[in-house]
């Protein structure tokens, strides 16, 4: 079966690679060069989009209406803002998510590694709050697929604003060796794009993965 090939001093801060400022030419009237952020790179949406929109697609991936059980798995959270990479914060956003479970599968009729895990939901859709910001549950995915056709562990993003095109986009996870494997993630043009799409692991009881979302 084909699978994917594929969040005062200058002299002494450290450069953000999310953050490029915008030094114009010429300075009027000592106006501040505006900040503006890192567009987020679209990724492809690969092919396990759900067929179906699940009954039950809430922001808790861990659990599913109407079954007793909780997904295998480690549990985490991931959240950050969806934002304007001038303009700031955007509400009111859709943020979807899907995903492969702990052991690598999707609930998707082209899944062929296997049933994956009943407990666990898959796919998630919330509204950015008024300061553009989202928040899920769900469990960390494993790997799946070899060779040119290995996939490292991520999450799929889709964004829907308002009046833009849509964007959609995958998350990785911060220090996971197989990135640096995974033909997408290779791809990705510079350091900047691929600091980009990387999750910033905030510690806790429960993992918390930062993900902010920039759309140009």
């Amino acid at each position: 079966m084909h699978r994917e090939a594929h969040p005062n001093r200058a002299v002494a801060l450290p450069v953000s690679r999310r953050w490029l400022v915008a030094a114009p030419a010429i300075v009027l009237a000592a106006r501040p060069a505006a900040a503006q952020l890192v567009p987020t790179p679209r990724q492809t949406r690969g092919p396990f989009y759900p067929a179906t929109r699940p009954s039950d697609s809430d922001l808790d991936l861990t659990q599913v209406a109407g079954r007793p059980g909780r997904a295998r798995g480690e549990v985490i959270e991931v959240t950050g803002r969806v934002l304007h990479a001038r303009s700031g914060s955007l509400p009111d956003a859709t943020v979807e998510i899907w995903q492969a479970d702990a052991d690598g599968r999707y609930h998707h009729p082209r899944e062929s590694a296997g049933a994956a895990d009943p407990n666990f939901q898959g796919f998630g859709a919330v509204r950015s709050d008024g300061n553009g910001g989202y928040f899920f549950r769900t469990v960390r995915p494993r790997f799946y697929g070899s060779g040119a056709g290995m996939r490292t562990p991520h999450i799929h993003f889709r964004v829907l604003v308002e009046g833009r095109p849509e964007l959609v986009t995958q998350m990785y996870f911060p220090g996971e060796a197989m990135n640096a494997r995974d033909g997408l993630f290779r791809s990705l043009s510079d350091e900047n794009a691929r600091d980009a799409v990387t999750a910033r692991l905030e510690g806790g009881a429960v993992p918390r993965f930062i993900f902010d979302i920039v759309v140009a």
